[in-house]
């Protein structure tokens, strides 16, 4: 969920001379590319069991060197991550870094999709303690490289502001009020483990349970309350009580994670709606959050 300036396209050809150049044990795995929604990355499937992702936005090249990093300290998860195969290097045909990684099996989260909200509501709390559980490491810090994904709300308020002057359809009275809350709820806090950017495109489920949490190229270290725009992205009124209630989020904890869900949702939907992409979960983001803000 980010406006983006696109690289140059990488088409599946040059994207398997890549990989068997780099890694020839795999040359004799097929190589196709995989129909995505994502804005940020490429994706090329190896065989059946690993996949190549490659950056195809400029802010996003450094993204590969992040996942290779930090994934292999989340290998303990309680919902199954990524493993790290192998790091790919920028070349004459592709200049910037790129991973290859296991490929989980699922499929994104839909609605409908879980038999038990609130038992995942549950679960998704438990990956989130088990991240703040992760010695934090301040060389992941947030930056221009994970987004700022992490960093005080405020540093959002002028894409903010600039987003919601574009969208006539969201009332900005309440979204200000809302925005102005959030900021007033900034305070110092604990750097810890995020993953940056938990929603239902990066949230896998198998036979209605939660089974894999992917796209790690904006995890880094920074206030936690990021992750807890998922509240909105993925449940409905009843788990998000559950899921607040398991992570006993404090009242400026909760209110910075609706400011956080409020600007995804907010910065994405211009573009998305200028560019033609999905935007339905931007908007199901905003209901949600009039509900329990009105």
């Amino acid at each position: 969920m980010s406006e983006a300036t696109p690289l140059q396209p990488l088409d599946v050809q040059t994207a398997a001379d890549l990989i068997n150049r780099q890694f020839p044990e795999l040359t004799r795995l097929e190589i196709r590319l995989q129909p995505s929604l994502g804005t940020d990355n490429t994706i090329v499937r190896i065989g059946k069991d690993l996949c190549a992702r490659f950056p195809k936005v400029a802010w996003a090249t450094g993204t590969a060197q992040r996942e290779t990093g930090v994934l292999p300290r989340m290998g303990r998860a309680p919902i199954a991550v990524p493993a790290v195969y192998g790091a790919g290097q920028p070349s004459e045909t592709y200049p910037h870094s790129w991973s290859v990684l296991s490929w989980l099996p699922g499929i994104p989260l839909t609605d409908g999709a879980l038999a038990d909200p609130a038992a995942a509501a549950g679960q998704l709390a438990g990956f989130r303690a088990f991240l703040r559980s992760v010695p934090p490491d301040d060389a992941f810090r947030f930056c221009p490289g994970n987004n700022w994904r992490g960093a005080p709300l405020s540093v959002r308020t002028g894409s903010f502001q600039a987003a919601l002057a574009r969208l006539p359809d969201v009332d900005a009275a309440w979204a200000n009020r809302l925005w102005s809350q959030a900021l007033r709820a900034e305070a110092p806090f604990s750097p810890a483990w995020l993953h940056g950017d938990i929603h239902p495109g990066n949230i896998l489920v198998e036979n209605g349970q939660l089974s894999g949490v992917i796209d790690w190229g904006l995890c880094g270290v920074g206030d936690a309350a990021c992750d807890l725009l998922s509240a909105w992205a993925m449940f409905d009124a009843p788990a998000r009580e559950i899921f607040r209630a398991a992570l006993g989020a404090s009242e400026a904890e909760w209110l910075r994670g609706a400011g956080w869900a409020l600007s995804m949702a907010v910065i994405f939907l211009p573009y998305a709606y200028e560019n033609g992409l999905p935007c339905d979960m931007s908007e199901k983001m905003i209901e949600r959050l009039m509900e329990d803000f009105a």
